[in-house]
């Protein structure tokens, strides 16, 4: 029985990571992010009521898979660290370029643009900042500014 009980609760985790996926596709604001975790929750533990007062325990897997596997998919899929997530992604170490977007005023555009199905805003920036970036942009990345090198490296002019 045990074996089934975890093949259950993987089952959950599976079919609810898929289910916040799809619920993150909804998701713009970090307020709607919040909700949407909130509405799993509720779900997931009305689910647990429903299945502790029907007595088929062995189904409990199935419903507490579902909610972590729901939140986890919701977060990865929202694409930026919010809230607790953020402390967790910058202790660990992990999610890096969520924790990036956390920062950039354009991430709620770019999800938007993404429920929408409308062109995502540009990133590139075309403006450079000092001569020596200019300088730098037009040699290319193999030019040397004067002479040529020798064998070890060194510069003759």
């Amino acid at each position: 029985m045990a074996i089934v009980a975890l093949l259950l609760f993987l089952f959950g985790i599976v079919m609810g990571s898929k289910i916040g996926a799809e619920m993150a596709k909804n998701v713009v604001t970090t307020r709607e992010y919040w909700l949407a975790n909130l509405k799993i929750v509720v779900v997931g533990v009305l689910a647990s009521m429903v299945i502790g007062l029907t007595g088929f325990s062995l189904l409990a897997g199935v419903a507490i898979g579902g909610m972590g596997g729901a939140i986890a998919g919701l977060k990865m899929e929202f694409g930026e660290s919010s809230g607790p997530w953020k402390f967790i992604d910058r202790s660990l170490g992990v999610n890096k370029d969520q924790l990036r977007r956390a920062g950039d005023k354009n991430a709620e555009a770019v999800r938007r643009a993404r429920r929408d199905g409308t062109p995502m805003p540009e990133y590139m920036s075309v403006s450079q900042d000092d001569a020596e970036g200019e300088k730098g942009a037009s040699d290319g990345a193999g030019a040397s500014p004067k002479g040529f090198r020798t064998r070890r490296g060194d510069r003759k002019g």
